[in-house]
């Protein structure tokens, strides 16, 4: 009969969990702003949960080859603090959830969004005004190679 492991070489249970995806796309038709509709789940590894994770599928080819398209994208909602360099998902009034890499412009008070695709063009925001939401940094993402 063989040994049993010591504890912490022990099998342990919980390993993983299934969580919601949620569209980016889906917006409210009378605010244009971004609604959370899910569109199926999926399994994760028990080290990729937070506990305010928002899961999404990416939608649009603007950040490839960094994130590619319908890739799964995890999004840690307790920071939404645009930090230089970082990528975010926000929540554009009528365009649904974007994500992109932003640089904050102090100086001229706006938000640089930046896509990693080239074919994409930047673009600015008005820091802190009201036609956008940051909804999270993108902490995690899983996709085809």
């Amino acid at each position: 009969m063989p040994k049993s492991l010591p504890d912490r070489l022990s099998p342990r249970t919980n390993l993983s969990r299934h969580i919601a995806v949620y569209a980016m796309n889906s917006l409210d038709p009378k605010t244009g702003a971004w609604t959370p509709t899910a569109i199926a789940s999926i399994e994760i590894a028990e080290t990729l949960f937070r506990p305010h994770l928002l899961v999404v599928q990416m939608e649009d080819d603007g950040m490839e080859p960094v994130i590619r398209r319908q890739a799964y994208v995890g999004l840690d909602r307790d920071d939404v603090t645009a930090r230089s360099g970082e990528i975010y998902a926000l929540d554009i009034s009528g365009e649904g959830l974007v994500i992109k890499r932003l640089e904050p412009d102090i100086a001229g008070k706006r938000l640089r969004l930046v896509s990693a695709s080239s074919r994409h063009a930047e673009r600015f925001l008005a820091q802190g005004g009201p036609d956008y939401l940051v909804i999270g940094r993108v902490v995690w993402v899983i996709q085809d190679l």
